[in-house]
């Protein structure tokens, strides 16, 4: 079965309030929002979900709209708010506080809506550098990420193994999942972390529990729109997905 995950509806927006860092950071102007939309491919498309997020004019997001097609009782809308550092505080999904956070300094705690700790995060400045998750269950699992004089992510360690590396990276070209990096202790799955675009990743392969070896090297191909912005991302490890990005 051949997977695709499309990624669509980009409205981006020039604001006269736009952050410089920000636009720095991604290659992109402020954004009011955009929208992806993932599918499978069974011969044609058959869209499976939709994510669109809003905005601020700094770029911080407002509010993710997510659309189940298949199963619309999983459909939800989240807001979220920020404390006067302009630092995650709350998500607030389907009118109901979900997620809060408590900070103190760099380091962030995680808490479920029955008060219970998820997991905490340690920050360098902008950089997510370690979090802790398994604290409902027990099992407290270390994470590591290590960055290049870039501010890109060049390993991930667990319990201090190194088990991936990303290499290659084109400073010129923006992730745009980066868009979302002011929720990203939410959105860990969608790597809001990384601030450009690298063409290697050095993994074990995972199989059920357990990681093996040998370490092998799988390549991320890309194409490039005329404002020098991905449009599609392909990769050698899934070799079923491709992702687009549409830029209005």
């Amino acid at each position: 079965m051949k997977k695709t995950l499309i990624l669509s509806s980009f409205i981006l927006l020039i604001s006269c309030n736009k952050d410089a860092e920000f636009v720095q950071n991604t290659n992109q102007v402020s954004i009011n929002s955009f929208k992806y939309i993932a599918s499978e491919d069974y011969g044609n498309f058959n869209d499976i979900h939709s994510q669109e997020y809003t905005f601020d004019v700094n770029g911080k997001v407002l509010s993710e709209t997510f659309t189940n097609i298949a199963n619309p009782q999983y459909n939800y809308t989240s807001t979220f708010e920020y404390n006067s550092q302009g630092k995650l505080i709350t998500e607030i999904k389907n009118s109901q506080v979900f997620r809060h956070i408590i900070w103190n300094g760099n380091f962030a705690e995680l808490y479920n809506n029955q008060n219970q700790k998820i997991s905490d995060f340690t920050f360098n400045n902008d950089n997510l550098i370690e979090y802790n998750s398994g604290f409902i269950n027990g099992n407290i699992e270390n994470h590591r990420y290590n960055y290049d004089i870039t501010n890109n992510v060049v390993s991930e360690e667990k319990q201090n193994v190194v088990f991936v590396e990303y290499l290659n990276y084109d400073t010129s070209l923006a992730n745009p999942m980066n868009l979302i990096k002011s929720i990203e202790i939410l959105r860990l799955y969608y790597k809001p972390y990384f601030k450009n675009f690298f063409e290697t990743e050095k993994a074990y392969p995972y199989n059920g529990i357990d990681y093996m070896f040998p370490l092998t090297y799988y390549g991320y191909q890309k194409t490039v729109d005329t404002n020098n912005r991905i449009n599609s991302i392909t990769d050698d490890k899934t070799l079923i997905y491709i992702t687009k990005f549409k830029y209005n």
